[in-house]
């Protein structure tokens, strides 16, 4: 079944044959069953519970996998996963099975199941995808914190709050691959396979394996199955020429990712991201798509290289610096790869005007920060007109609006090389723009600014001089920088779409 032409929840009103409830029941039997021993065995033992979470984990995954195998019919493994999800939140939130929920800290415990669950919805007909991204799951996580955890001296990194290490990753990336190499050959796939296998799975594996690495608290329990699923799909319903094209679009993804960690324009969570986000855009659009993404990363990138002695003394001021990080790379471009993903899901050519807003929205926005912060003239609040200082978010300049107007037009530019519809560069411009005002209206009401209690700066840092805590002194503690650069571009696509 293609997702393009058919409800996703069509599966769930198939008939539901006597058989599938009653394995359904000794599903969940066995589940209940796996999980009470493992409490027994935690509290027998005295051991570490991230021993049983690992054995819950993994056997989980294995009988989800068999589930999927057994029934007929989707409905009972929805509901499965729908009432363990609610169980597994109210379980983390009491503090019940504790064998199962590793440090406490995490959250993958209701993930687990949401992720089966989402799984078993949009998946239903290629059963094969659910079992291979659920073992990829059990296997490929566990395996990743066994080895990491089990070198006497691993190469540690982090790159969000979670401690990864290097030995874990390759460890993740090889199990993947085995797993899905044994899925390939001993499920019976009941669709053709369009890809070759070769091309499958180191592609798979590696995406899956980012998704790991760029997770904290539990979140890889959704990245990793959803990913592999979807590269799965893609590349099992499209001809070897698109399967080609994204794995040379994963290379040139890593590529870019990694060169641009190396001269400083990213951090290793910024990397990371780039390449999940370059990923479906390089591999899935070709240049059309690849053309305004790279225009606004490279362009953006060294425009924030430019008057770095001037630039300097807002270091305190700003929240981030000129390497972005994983929250930078998502809040500036994830509306634009998620579009690139209903674009590969659905096929409407219409994404592609919203795409390039997205786009135009960011790279208004950064150009309009980073030539204004050059400007000689004194800012105005865009809510009040009244002169600020330089550097206060929600302030606005000629200059800054200038470069706001000229960094929509070179994504219209670049977008309409492919379309030539000359609205489009009409409409690109006017969403960009628009896009980089609601920027600075959202910094200058609601964004989060607080005082260093050491030095009074102003600033919208969380911590200042020597680390100490600042205050609040006005907007919402919680609305940062990358939350409002988030809301600009969600702003701008609306503006277009609801104008239009």
């Amino acid at each position: 079944m293609n997702i393009r032409n058919c409800n996703v929840f069509d599966a769930l009103f198939q008939p539901v044959p006597t058989g599938d409830w009653t394995l359904l029941g000794h599903l969940f039997a066995g589940i209940c069953l796996l999980v009470g021993l493992a409490e027994i065995l935690r509290l027998w033992l005295n051991g570490p519970r991230e021993v049983t979470r690992k054995i819950v984990h993994v056997l989980v995954g294995v009988m989800a996998s068999a589930g999927t195998v057994w029934l007929e019919t989707a409905l009972p493994l929805a509901l499965l996963g729908a009432v363990f999800t609610v169980v597994n939140t109210v379980a983390l939130r009491q503090g019940w099975f504790k064998s199962m929920h590793g440090d406490g800290r995490s959250l993958g415990t209701p993930l687990y199941p949401l992720s089966f669950l989402v799984l078993v919805l949009f998946c239903w007909p290629d059963r094969g995808v659910i079992v291979a991204a659920m073992l990829v799951l059990a296997f490929g996580d566990v395996g990743a914190a066994g080895v990491g955890g089990g070198v006497a001296r691993p190469h540690r990194y982090v790159l969000i709050a979670d401690s990864k290490s290097w030995e874990g990753s390759a460890a993740m990336f090889v199990i993947s691959g085995v797993v899905l190499l044994l899925v390939f050959h001993l499920f019976p796939f009941e669709v053709p396979i369009e890809a070759p296998v070769y091309l499958m799975v180191p592609v798979t594996a590696l995406v899956a394996t980012a998704a790991e690495a760029l997770s904290r608290r539990g979140s890889d329990n959704v990245s990793v199955p959803l990913v592999t699923a979807f590269m799965l799909w893609y590349m099992m319903h499209h001809a070897p020429d698109a399967n080609l094209m994204l794995a040379m679009g994963t290379v040139l993804g890593g590529l870019v990712a990694v060169l641009s960690w190396r001269v400083g324009l990213l951090t290793g969570s910024g990397a990371v991201a780039t390449f999940w986000l370059a990923v479906p855009v390089f591999g899935f659009g070709g240049w059309m798509w690849t053309a305004p993404m790279v225009t606004f990363f490279v362009l953006s990138s060294l425009l924030s290289k430019v008057g770095r002695r001037v630039k300097a003394q807002y270091d305190l001021m700003f929240e981030k610096g000129d390497r972005r990080d994983w929250a930078q790379v998502i809040a500036n471009g994830g509306i634009a790869g998620g579009l690139m993903v209903l674009f590969a899901i659905s096929g409407d050519p219409d994404l592609y005007l919203y795409y390039c807003i997205a786009l135009a929205a960011a790279t208004a926005d950064t150009w309009a920060t980073e030539l204004g912060t050059l400007s000689k003239g004194q800012p105005r609040l865009v809510t009040t007109f009244r002169k600020v200082a330089a550097g206060t978010s929600g302030g606005v300049t000629v200059v800054g609006l200038l470069g706001a107007f000229a960094g929509a037009l070179v994504i219209a530019m670049v977008g309409w090389l492919w379309v030539g519809d000359a609205q489009m560069i009409l409409w690109v411009i006017l969403s960009g723009v628009a896009g980089s005002l609601v920027d600075s209206f959202l910094g200058a009401t609601v964004q989060g600014q607080f005082r260093c209690s050491m030095c009074e700066q102003v600033t919208e840092k969380r911590l200042h001089c020597e680390g100490a805590r600042t205050d609040l002194l006005s907007g919402v503690s919680w609305i940062r920088n990358d939350v409002v650069n988030f809301s600009s571009v969600v702003g701008a696509v609306l503006f277009c779409y609801l104008l239009r």
